[in-house]
């Protein structure tokens, strides 16, 4: 009976240790979402959901060059396919960091990052104190019927380097057909120029939105400011 009652304590002290040596998680249990380095041709945002550290699902967004949601409508079939593919391995190899897809490879690189970002995201120890992750961030105002203002924000060390920006405008195809499309050195309004020279230059002063309006372009001050925020908000850590 003695050795009975031995081996059930030895036993339950096992398990006690076994569970107090258990590793902790690394990854907090949730959906994280995080975009890419942006370019003049857009950016890729993941959405990466992970449980007990291991990456449970991940969906993939490409951007285009006027920040708007590539569709099924976009005409390359290799982006398609890359999206799906890199999302699938991702999940399969439990990590990021997965081999880029053959003729995809801009995408790759970019869901590579968004995905890397969104995974700093969810540790259960963050990586960095930093507000911001580092590089340049896309983003766009509100769109109306009369266009929107795509901005690139450059970021190193929590300190807005560099603002870049474009307003769009309708136009109408040969074919009749209605688009946006961004104002270009044509573009028949002074101040629109100007603002375009001088709202960046005042926003890395500030270091933020709280600027004044250039005189004659309030509503493009203001689309600015409203674009630039989203896109410190995208570069959040």
């Amino acid at each position: 009976m003695k050795k009975f009652l031995t081996l059930a304590i030895v036993l339950a002290l096992s398990l006690t240790l076994f569970a107090g040596c258990s590793k902790p998680a690394v990854y907090k249990d949730g959906t994280f979402v995080a975009v890419s380095d942006a370019t003049d041709k857009g950016y890729m945002l993941a959405e990466v959901t992970v449980k007990k550290d291991k990456i449970e699902a991940v969906k993939l967004v490409g951007l285009d060059s006027l920040g708007l949601e590539k569709t099924e409508e976009y005409p390359y079939e290799t982006y398609h396919q890359a999206v799906v593919d890199l999302a699938k391995e991702m999940v399969d190899k439990n990590t990021w960091d997965v081999a880029a897809v053959t003729k995809a490879s801009s995408t790759s690189t970019q869901s590579k990052q968004a995905a890397e970002r969104a995974m700093e995201k969810a540790l259960v120890k963050p990586a960095s104190t930093a507000k911001y992750f580092d590089g340049t961030f896309m983003a766009i105002s509100d769109q109306t019927e009369k266009g929107w203002t795509v901005a690139w924000v450059t970021i190193e060390d929590d300190k807005i380097t560099d603002v870049v920006f474009h307003s769009t405008t309708k136009t109408t195809d040969d074919e009749g057909n209605t688009k946006f499309v961004r104002k270009d050195e044509t573009y028949p309004h002074a101040p629109y120029h100007e603002a375009r020279e001088v709202l960046p230059e005042r926003i890395v002063e500030k270091n933020g939105t709280d600027i004044e309006a250039v005189t004659g372009a309030t509503g493009t001050t203001e689309t600015v400011k409203q674009a630039v925020e989203r896109a410190l908000e995208q570069a959040s850590r």
